[in-house]
């Protein structure tokens, strides 16, 4: 098929976790013979067929603060013909960092403030209405062949944002791991705590610093804002450092404020053999599997790609 995949970011030009899954699904769609062109804002790139089968959309509103925006030409003729809607996070329903409102959405926004002036500049955002509840959003999401999510908490979040009916069509993409790296080494546990991703409010900082500030709890990754005081702290490390790190861990904590979309590091915990300290707003755990079972966490890229072909 000739595909157009149009996304904020490029997969290909980001390390990002949503773009981690955008990459593999695009490379897979490639090595099954499909034409695909990329565009995106960053980089600046326009790269179409004139008459595509199918147009995927992507994570189109990311970093809202940006200057550079997606021209609404682009978006307005992928809508007018076939196209699928994938989701990694939640740009697309929300203008604001890591959905304030947790899926609680209202319309005025209680988040959105006249005050916040830098910011709503940025964003050319002016009113206090939800953004799931413009016109653009709405069309995205209702007139799509098919949306797609990362886990059905994430389906059951957006849709409570967005409003779109429950028999939309819809496909939930598993976790795609590489179960070679991550994997229970079955070794001795001497670190007893571990928190791994971009350590922030939205990532559950408070709820970590009650329960943790006291223990020895290790940190892997990056922060949105000041770094805990507390814990150890191995940075931003490769994944097999990661693997390494997780066969070494007792527990792994994970404890967001926000509904997280899918949570690939606890997936990655899980089979490494470390005992999960979750709560309700973990996505991978909302799947009705067994998060240790590598089987579970294989053949998605697949599974997309003849759900893709069957649509068109």
């Amino acid at each position: 098929m000739k595909i157009n995949y149009i996304a904020f970011l490029d997969p290909h030009q980001h390390p990002g976790g949503g773009e981690m899954i955008l990459r593999e699904l695009l490379s897979w769609g490639l090595s099954r013979g499909h034409d695909l062109k990329v565009s995106s804002a960053s980089p600046w790139q326009l790269q179409l067929h004139s008459q595509p089968d199918l147009t995927i959309f992507a994570d189109l509103f990311n970093c809202p603060q940006s200057e550079t925006k997606l021209p609404g030409p682009w978006l307005q003729a992928g809508m007018a013909g076939a196209y699928v809607h994938l989701d990694t996070a939640y740009v697309d329903c929300c203008n604001l960092d890591y959905l304030p409102c947790s899926g609680e959405s209202h319309s005025p926004c209680p988040h959105k403030k006249p005050w916040h002036l830098k910011r709503n500049l940025q964003a050319k955002d002016f009113g206090g209405q939800c953004f799931a509840r413009s016109e653009t959003v709405q069309r995205l999401y209702n007139d799509s062949l098919m949306n797609v999510f990362l886990s059905p908490l994430h389906y059951e979040t957006v849709k409570q944002v967005v409003g779109f009916d429950d028999t939309h069509p819809r496909f939930l993409l598993r976790p795609m791991i590489d179960t070679r790296t991550f994997n229970n080494k079955k070794q001795t546990r001497d670190i007893p705590h571990l928190f791994a991703g971009v350590y922030g409010e939205a990532k559950g900082a408070a709820e970590l610093e009650t329960q943790y500030s006291d223990k020895e709890i290790h940190f892997i990754g990056s922060s949105t804002g000041p770094a805990p005081s507390y814990g150890v702290h191995h940075g931003v490390l490769p994944a097999k450092e990661v693997a390494d790190t997780m066969n070494r861990t007792e527990e792994f904590v994970f404890l967001p404020r926000w509904p997280e979309p899918q949570g690939r590091v606890v997936v990655e915990a899980a089979l490494c053999g470390c005992k999960l300290n979750l709560n309700p707003q973990v996505g991978a755990a909302s799947y009705n599997f067994d998060l240790t079972d590598p089987q579970n966490s294989t053949g998605a890229a697949g599974e997309f790609w003849d759900k893709i072909e069957g649509l068109v």
